[in-house]
């Protein structure tokens, strides 16, 4: 039977995971604001595609911190889907990187790195026995 005490990892990805939503809806909001406020972009950004990598972002930061609460409970179904809401995105990111381009680059880079993390310190060996032993 697994500890009943969390990993440490297992709380730093809880936290990462709090941290990724909050900046998903921050960035999200950004680019809701460039799109109707094209004024204020740099000439590299495709403000077409903006809009809609701006809504999916928000969205996902919200789905995100609505998971992020039933990780430090053990949640093996708050577990999994963290790693696929990681997995999406990745793939979100990666949209962004080579459809918006300019002022993203940054925001969608740091959320591929955060979101490997995440699915790296879910996906150890003491973090799986975790969840495996203490499932809500």
């Amino acid at each position: 039977m697994a500890s009943d005490r969390r990993p440490v990892s297992v709380t730093l990805v809880s936290a990462l995971t709090w941290l990724a939503a909050a900046l998903d809806i921050l960035a999200g909001a950004a680019m809701i604001w460039f799109y109707y406020n094209p004024d204020d972009l740099s000439s590299s950004i495709n403000a077409d595609n903006l809009l809609w990598y701006g809504m999916t972002t928000l969205v996902v930061g919200v789905f995100t911190a609505a998971v992020a609460a039933g990780l430090a409970m053990g949640s093996q179904g708050a577990r999994v889907l963290v790693i696929l809401v990681m997995v999406l995105r990745i793939a979100g990111a990666a949209y962004g990187l080579g459809r918006v381009g300019g002022e993203v680059a940054w925001q969608a880079a740091l959320e591929i790195v955060l979101a490997l993390v995440i699915i790296g310190l879910l996906s150890t060996r003491r973090a799986s026995a975790w969840f495996r032993g203490t499932r809500a």
